[in-house]
């Protein structure tokens, strides 16, 4: 079935009831499928068709969900791309992705033109503001009548959503139709959704956390989804009390914020029954003061991008346990296992390796990467932990040197090749460390040839990566530790 088929699904139980919430503008069901019906007819008249490879780079709004949906009935393969991403990013993405189309809104534009001449595969970019020499999305049209999603297969290519890797370049992670619905429809039977729940979603919808517990189960089942472009604390504490919001999802970072705001004890979150955090490990003592000031406890998950979305959560049944991700869903196998891949005991620590109708297709052509990943149908994910003699997953680490900054994941690597750039930096580490709100924070030890200045690198940097890759605090050295070999030591510099 292809994934697009819920939509259709969905109007044909409730074509009136109120599909996106989003400033003035409210869609049904009916109106929602009428747009993405419209505009899969005229992509189609452009020349984009079932395999082919389109990137959306857009941020939260009703035109994000009528393309998504409009890409995947025509059987294109959706490429998200982050919209505060610089031109860098967006070459090497859509060159790698070989995406011939991107549809942009006004927050990427202007970075889509400046990349515009390094583009290898790209032969049209649709706009969503008027933009000269750029296809306008609004002329972008068909007849609705004429249209129907292209038949697909559970082991056909929904999208490709990239994920950089602790060493090397980003990759690009293939996503079927089959791991969308499966996940779709397990994720909305664990929360009990239902048609009468309203979602506030304010996490961006390029993140596949988002796009699936935000939008995709939300359709599925029917829900009102409350869009937010910005997360600005006490906006969303008030959206979330005034619309009686049922269901949130967020990363550590906002209950922190939330926590801290004084709106939160003026307000009523009474409606409020079920709140997810993923991301990153949220701290004990925020969960607390959550329950307590809003009345809802948060629900706690494992995954990775190459699972889909989740890997393990708390089913309403379960005991919760503090500092564990839950239990792994229905349908996958977990194991923990030893450096020689044999499984380990329960409460021994190991490598956390899974298998399930979530699994990940494979890295868009990366063969190597691939098999390194999934052995016998085995997902080897990179991160240690263990299980307790009921199945209760625990994580004890991250895969090496990633930084997960606000529920973002932020790679040294990257930082550290941008870094290396500029001609003043003799050597640079990129690590992460501990920090109040958003978990943790990037920060570079650099050795300069000159006296060094942060700001000016800050901005070098701002330049180059997308914001939240940005290194906040920046130290100068007359030297990294190294090993006898010459390696630079990052454990030294993490216990500074």
């Amino acid at each position: 079935m292809n994934i697009s088929q819920i939509l259709f699904n969905t109007v044909k139980k409730a074509p009136k009831h109120p599909a996106i919430v989003f400033k003035n503008e409210n869609l049904t069901y009916q109106e929602l499928a009428e747009q993405v019906k419209e505009k899969a007819a005229g992509l189609k008249k452009y020349g984009l068709q079932d395999g082919s490879h389109v990137a959306l780079m857009a941020a939260n709004k009703p035109e994000y969900a009528i393309a998504y949906f409009s890409l995947l009935a025509l059987g294109a393969i959706v490429v998200p791309i982050n919209p505060t991403f610089k031109a860098s990013e967006i070459i090497y993405i859509l060159n790698d992705a070989e995406a011939e189309a991107i549809i942009v809104d006004e927050a990427g534009i202007g970075e889509v033109k400046k990349a515009v001449n390094e583009l290898s595969t790209v032969k049209q970019i649709f706009s969503l503001p008027p933009e000269d020499s750029l296809i306008h999305w609004e002329a972008v049209n068909g007849d609705p009548a004429d249209f129907w999603p292209e038949p697909k297969a559970p082991q056909d290519d929904a999208q490709i959503i990239y994920t950089s890797g602790t060493t090397g370049k980003p990759k690009g992670a293939i996503i079927t139709h089959g791991n969308l619905e499966w996940m779709t429809q397990t994720s909305a039977d664990i929360l009990e959704l239902t048609k009468e729940d309203r979602v506030l979603v304010v996490l961006p919808l390029f993140h596949a956390y988002a796009k699936l517990q935000g939008l995709l189960q939300c359709v599925f089942i029917g829900c009102t989804i409350y869009l937010e472009e910005r997360f600005i604390p006490d906006v969303i504490l008030k959206r979330m009390a005034e619309e009686r919001i049922t269901v949130f999802f967020g990363v550590p970072t906002m209950y922190t914020m939330f926590v801290h705001s004084p709106r939160i004890k003026e307000l009523d979150f009474s409606s409020l029954r079920k709140a997810g955090s993923g991301g990153a490990s949220l701290p004990v003592e925020i969960l607390e003061k959550v329950k307590t000031e809003m009345g809802v406890e948060i629900g706690e998950g494992y995954g990775q991008t190459e699972s889909t979305v989740m890997i393990s959560c708390f089913p309403n049944e379960s005991v919760k346990k503090a500092g564990s991700v839950g239990l792994p869903l229905p349908g996958i196998e977990l194991k923990i296992v030893d450096a020689s891949e044999r499984e380990v005991p329960a409460g021994e620590v190991g490598e956390i390796i899974f298998k399930g109708p979530n699994t990940m297709k494979g890295y868009y052509k990366k063969e190597e990467e691939t098999n390194e990943t999934i052995k016998d149908g085995w997902l080897y994910t990179g991160d240690l932990g263990r299980q307790d003699e009921h199945g209760y997953l625990y994580i004890v680490d991250r895969k090496k040197d990633m930084i997960i900054r606000g529920g973002y994941n932020v790679y040294p690597r990257e930082i550290e090749e941008v870094l290396y750039t500029h001609p003043d930096i003799v050597e640079c580490a990129v690590v992460g460390e501990s920090d109040p709100v958003f978990g943790e924070e990037v920060a570079a030890y650099i050795v300069s040839r000159s006296e060094g200045n942060p700001e000016e690198i800050a901005a070098f940097c701002k330049q180059r990566l997308a914001h939240y890759k940005v290194p906040r605090r920046i130290y100068f050295l007359k030297e990294l530790p190294k090993t006898t070999t010459g390696k630079i030591l990052k454990t030294p510099l993490r216990k500074k």
